[in-house]
């Protein structure tokens, strides 16, 4: 069980799909995937595709503000949604990175901890804080 602002993963994990759309040729594949971590502290996603590919040189690069790369792997965008993507995960307590060769594809990986506790009740958002108040017992 993650504990997680859902509307915020959700767009990370649609950021990197339509990434993963964006460069990867119509007879492509893409794959989207999870599993716990072996000391179970953490879920592991990947989102896999076989696309254009990252050069080295770009990978880190990537996850800043307004980085657009050039060439083969030019796109449309602004350049934010990896940033997003990467002060999200971040924020979760997670790690985000990337596996990518030239040609042959790209593995964007995510982590996000795991609760320790397990408590229900309700999140909420309230001016751009997040809330949660547990229910009774």
């Amino acid at each position: 069980l993650i504990w997680v602002d859902q509307d915020m993963i959700y767009r990370v994990f649609v950021n990197l799909v339509e990434n993963a759309i964006k460069f990867t040729p119509v007879n492509g594949h893409i794959e989207v995937g999870a599993q716990t971590t072996t000391d179970g502290a953490f879920v592991k996603f990947w989102v896999k595709d076989t696309g254009t590919g990252i050069p080295t040189a770009d990978q880190d690069r990537i996850f800043e503000k307004f980085t657009r790369l050039r060439g083969k792997n030019r796109a449309g965008g602004l350049g934010v949604g990896l940033a997003f993507c990467k002060l999200a995960v971040n924020g979760h307590g997670g790690e985000i990175w990337v596996e990518s060769e030239v040609d042959k594809g790209t593995t964007f990986w995510l982590t996000l901890p795991v609760s320790k506790k397990h408590t229900t009740g309700q999140l909420k958002r309230v001016t751009g804080r997040l809330t949660f108040k547990p229910d009774k017992k």
